[in-house]
């Protein structure tokens, strides 16, 4: 077998016929790490050949995969290669009626800001730092401040007490990040925003990362198995 490299994928193939292939490729705000694509009908010769140690060591960086949770096929083939799972991300989409009875009513006094106001940047900084220490054990978030607010929404809701407080960026009838300084009072301002949300949307869309507390306290809202969940794998 011959392992070649074409520009973002890797090749086995045998008197010029393609056994498997490894597609690779860079996120501009996680450099540190070579992301990877594979068909599951090709991981009996990606084991064979070692493919994966191999890619690791002429990237020169660890390998990022992230799969659907119900793959377990691949599950259990990234485990006996020597991958880690570094994270779980759940996709929720939620309705009003999925709020578990018995919260508070969610009456924290909160405000708004959009891009270019002093207050949205105070509140890019609070995430910028929170979004780096989260990702920190991952996969480093390798991107300056300036360039990671390009990403953000331009609206955000926050509370502020002389300093920034707790922070949710929107679009719609999506809640893009969350973050907080204060977790004892943060669930109170989630619900808050949720709630705004819901006055003119049927449902609201976010993503939870388990390696998370601020967005699992917003999913911790919610009884509901409307959700998708993908596993981060390391390598």
């Amino acid at each position: 077998m011959k392992i070649t490299k074409h520009k973002d994928k890797y090749l086995i193939e045998n008197s010029g016929e393609q056994l498997a292939k490894v597609e690779t490729y860079r996120n501009t705000y996680h450099k540190n790490h070579c992301y990877i694509k594979f068909d599951l009908e090709d991981t009996a010769v990606i084991s064979e050949a070692n493919l994966f140690q191999k890619i690791a060591d002429e990237e020169k960086s660890p390998l990022q995969v992230m799969i659907s949770s119900l793959e377990t096929q691949k599950t259990t083939f990234l485990a006996s290669q020597g991958f880690k799972k570094a994270r779980i991300s759940h996709e929720m989409e939620v309705k009003k009626q999925d709020l578990l009875k018995g919260l508070s009513s969610g009456e924290s006094k909160i405000f708004n800001a959009i891009r270019g106001q002093n207050d949205y940047r105070e509140c890019c900084e609070l995430l910028f730092n929170h979004y780096k220490e989260t990702h920190q054990a991952i996969n480093p978030l390798s991107a300056n401040f300036e360039d990671f607010t390009k990403i953000l929404p331009a609206e955000v809701y926050y509370v502020k007490n002389n300093s920034i407080q707790h922070v949710a960026f929107v679009s719609d009838n999506l809640i893009a990040y969350v973050c907080s300084k204060d977790e004892s009072t943060f669930e109170n301002f989630v619900l808050a925003v949720v709630n705004k949300l819901f006055e003119e949307n049927q449902s609201i869309e976010f993503e939870a990362d388990d390696v998370d507390w601020a967005s699992m306290t917003l999913k911790n809202l919610f009884l509901t198995d409307s959700t998708e969940s993908f596993d981060t794998w390391i390598y």
